[in-house]
């Protein structure tokens, strides 16, 4: 049926088969040529990727004691990730790759909460992750550098 189209008709559906062709060359390429960690991706060079510790209050608890609230901070962001669909069998590696936005650099602190009525307990320390600083990393490590208690 193609050998009855009309030319332009033709050409459009050879430049559109083309351009599949060197998009499905090209796209494998494009992504293993980024070094990670990835802060702009080849298909959206507009977009860059973010992460910053943001300032909250946290709440700290324990069962029959006073709550206390504390200043911290959480990591907030948007870091790349992107999944390639294989093929079977499969001829190179999967191309797969994950950021998030997590902390980057930590201390623990000591909170004590006061427990009254409790004459065994009369108080209880509990160590908070303080979280100092933030960035896109790869999914699933623990990447924390964590600071001795006081230091900043």
């Amino acid at each position: 049926m193609v050998g009855t189209w009309p030319p332009s008709c033709r050409i459009l559906a050879e430049l559109a088969m083309m351009l599949r062709l060197v998009v499905s060359a090209l796209f494998p390429a494009l992504l293993l040529a980024a070094p990670p960690p990835i802060n702009k991706l080849a298909l959206f060079p507009d977009k860059s990727a973010w992460c910053e510790a943001k300032n909250i209050t946290q709440i700290v608890g324990h069962s029959g004691c006073e709550s206390k609230s504390i200043q911290n901070r959480a990591c907030l962001g948007q870091c790349f990730s992107y999944s390639v669909p294989n093929t079977f069998p499969q001829s190179t590696e999967s191309l797969v790759h994950c950021d998030s936005c997590m902390p980057a650099q930590s201390m623990w602190e000591i909170v004590t909460l006061d427990c009254p009525g409790n004459d065994e307990i009369p108080r209880v320390d509990k160590l908070v992750e303080k979280i100092l600083h933030c960035s896109c990393q790869a999914c699933g490590k623990d990447h924390h550098h964590h600071e001795e208690e006081g230091e900043e």
